[in-house]
């Protein structure tokens, strides 16, 4: 996943949350990740991050698109950064 993250160069971080961040997952728990990018999430991503995930769903959710503010806050405070562009 870091892979294709790091191919898209607008994309500055990504953060895993959910029941993969708090460690209370099951084995056939969903990825749920953060995409913060300058402009709109590249076309793609989705896919590609599924695929690089195996046999684990992913869902991404855009940092920068219109979030519930609620979700946006869990996100910025329980979310663990697995991405950086250094």
């Amino acid at each position: 996943m870091i892979r294709e993250l790091h191919k898209r160069e607008n994309i500055t971080r990504a953060v895993i949350f959910g029941s993969r961040a708090s460690n209370d997952y099951k084995y056939n728990s969903d990825i749920d990740l953060a995409v913060y990018c300058e402009g709109k999430l590249p076309p793609g991503l989705w896919v590609d991050l599924d695929e690089a995930a195996g046999i684990y769903k992913i869902d991404v959710v855009g940092m920068n698109s219109n979030l519930d503010e609620k979700l946006r806050r869990r996100i910025e405070e329980q979310g663990v950064e697995v991405y950086r562009r250094g």
